[in-house]
């Protein structure tokens, strides 16, 4: 078995709660039922945790779910494994972000307002000021309908999150912003 995220999830919910039904072990750790059903047999068949059901229970599809020593030490291998994989997938979008804001600095942009979720315009003014990239966010929106306060003369560019269903065209009819004026970070 690969300790992958999946597993990781699993086990730290099992790390956390004894007592468990698939159904919930699925919802609290954000994994599909099935894929729950596979790493338990799996941990089962490795010996990495023990089952109990309980006799008393008028649920019988609960079961006591208990980490073997063995378990704990492959928890906390798929922890480190996990923790690792993230901080690449940091990296690895970080680079790409810097990459892209350092191409519209070099197109002439100085002046940007990120219109998105507030800790990905954080991510963004990090990495601009990381790389000493000459380009100032003056200001963050999470929805394109919140342009409107900002004047167009103060601005020189719009950062957007990801692609809304409405469309830059939309955008720019309900704005008076010229399309040219948007990118995507992505």
């Amino acid at each position: 078995m690969d300790l992958s995220e999946n597993v990781f999830r699993v086990l730290d919910k099992l790390g956390q709660k004894n007592t468990l039904t698939q159904r919930q072990l699925a919802r609290e750790s954000g994994v599909s039922l099935g894929q729950v059903n596979y790493v338990l047999k799996s941990l089962l068949e490795k010996g990495m945790i023990k089952i109990r059901a309980f006799r008393k229970s008028p649920d019988k599809a609960v079961y006591s779910y208990l980490l073997t020593p063995k378990g704990i030490e492959i928890k906390s291998k798929a922890a480190v494994n996990f923790v690792v994989s993230k901080l690449e997938e940091y990296h690895q979008l970080q680079t790409k972000l810097s990459e892209k804001l350092a191409i519209i600095v070099e197109s002439g942009h100085s002046r940007a307002i990120f219109v998105g979720p507030e800790i990905v315009y954080s991510f963004v003014d990090a990495i601009i000021k990381k790389n000493s990239l000459q380009l100032v966010l003056i200001g963050s929106c999470l929805q394109w309908e919140e342009l409107k306060k900002y004047k167009p003369e103060s601005f020189d560019m719009i950062l957007l999150f990801d692609a809304n269903a409405e469309g830059i065209q939309t955008v720019t009819e309900n704005t008076g912003i010229p399309g040219e004026k948007f990118m995507y970070l992505w």
